[in-house]
């Protein structure tokens, strides 16, 4: 296992344990939720960017990419709540075949992953400003093509994340969303992709809630 490895696991880790504590000794009942007729469930759309963790997907699909994100939030008691959507990610790369006989050839790739986000979600609340954390597993979907010639290297995976953020209302049924989210979905075949590559990162987005 090399030292990047080690240091992502670490760093998982770490950011779980902050989490828990801040879970057991920070905030407060939000009041949206106490209410007699308070919302049960929200609907979230939000655009943002993804951040790959991995040098080889930054090599072939550059540093940033934008994502789009469909969450559903279910409040189960008080402040927790149970968090699913969906994550849509699509890339286009290069990747360059460099010998004697090819002299560096290039070739177009595209890189597409559809993600099931599955997690607990805690939050408080500060008049408007509600923050939240938690964390979770997620069902990823991938496929890498090479456009030119139709070969293609799909999979599944399952992935874990954290996320966590901030919702401000703007009456009782709308709040603007911003959060970050970090994960990590380890895959031991990724076409042209290094085995065992890393196919999380930092996810960063903005969007809008409706509260059901």
């Amino acid at each position: 296992m090399n030292k990047e490895k080690i240091l992502n696991r670490k760093v998982f880790h770490g950011i779980t344990a902050v989490s828990l504590l801040l879970f057991l000794f920070v905030g407060k009942p939000s009041p949206l939720y106490s209410r007699q007729n308070r919302p049960r469930a929200s609907i979230s759309l939000s655009l943002g960017y993804f951040l790959p963790k991995e040098q080889a997907f930054k090599e072939l699909y550059g540093n940033h990419k934008p994502q789009l994100n469909l969450n559903i939030r279910y409040v189960l008691k008080k402040n927790v709540s149970l968090y699913s959507g969906l994550r849509y990610l699509s890339c286009k790369g290069e990747t360059k075949i460099v010998g004697p006989e090819f002299q560096e050839e290039k070739y177009e790739l595209k890189f597409t992953m559809y993600s099931i986000p599955l997690a607990l979600i805690y939050s408080s609340a500060y008049k408007n400003v509600h923050p939240f954390f938690g964390g979770g597993v997620s069902y990823n979907i991938y496929k890498e093509e090479w456009e030119e010639f139709g070969i293609s290297f799909e999979g599944e995976k399952l992935g874990f994340f954290l996320i966590g953020g901030v919702e401000y209302f703007i009456g009782k049924r709308f709040s603007f969303l911003a959060g970050a989210q970090y994960s990590l979905i380890s895959t031991k075949q990724g076409g042209k992709l290094d085995e065992n590559i890393n196919l999380g990162g930092i996810e960063l987005a903005l969007g809008i809630s409706f509260h059901l």
